[in-house]
């Protein structure tokens, strides 16, 4: 992957996304400072390769962004063959009715409220960790609030993490509280700071 040691953004959000148990976390970190990596991770961790259903989900806001995460995924997942991926984008048509048995799922808010919804493809209620990244750009697009909202409180994830390319201004704030409510903010928000990370309470 070409690190030679921890961003900052992995320095202070991995011990958190890989505590026991779970830590609930938002952080906000520009591009480029390794915050895929580190959320992915923290979902390769939690994934059990016997249990062939989806364990682990990932939001995008865009199909382009849906399968750059999804290359990061296969690259720090390739010396785990067991491990599966599944594509939640347009184009990707599966048979009604059909379970996907792919350990990740990372995807589109509208695609993958119809997976678990409508077409039953996903059971929500057994993914472990929940992702939504570049959550400040889905609460700028029409819909992918509400759709995203819809998916989390429909699942029982085991720790949710929300990632922000932008400072965590009220609405962010917001939508954070409303898709979940029991999260803690002390300790568990990290935004910019200069040239690091600091922890806000």
């Amino acid at each position: 992957m070409g690190f030679n040691r921890p961003s900052k953004i992995q320095e202070n959000a991995l011990p958190m996304m890989l505590a026991e148990p779970p830590q609930n976390l938002i952080a906000q970190s520009q591009s480029g400072t390794g915050k895929t990596a580190a959320f992915v991770l923290a979902m390769l961790s939690r994934v059990e390769p016997a249990e062939r259903y989806p364990q682990c989900l990932c939001l995008s806001p865009t199909y382009e962004l849906a399968l750059q995460t999804g290359k990061v995924i296969e690259q720090m997942g390739k010396f785990h063959p067991e491990l599966k991926l599944a594509y939640a984008v347009r184009g990707n048509k599966l048979e009604r009715g059909q379970k996907i048995s792919e350990h990740i799922v990372i995807g589109t808010p509208g695609t993958v409220l119809d997976w678990c919804a409508k077409l039953k493809f996903i059971d929500p209620k057994k993914i472990k960790v929940f992702v939504l990244d570049e959550a400040d750009v889905m609460i700028a697009t029409q819909g992918h609030q509400d759709q995203s909202i819809r998916i989390q409180r429909s699942s029982r994830s085991l720790f949710f993490l929300l990632l922000c390319l932008t400072p965590l201004l009220s609405p962010s704030r917001l939508f954070a509280f409303r898709t979940f409510r029991s999260i803690c903010w002390m300790g568990h928000l990290l935004t910019s700071a200069d040239d690091g990370l600091r922890k806000e309470t």
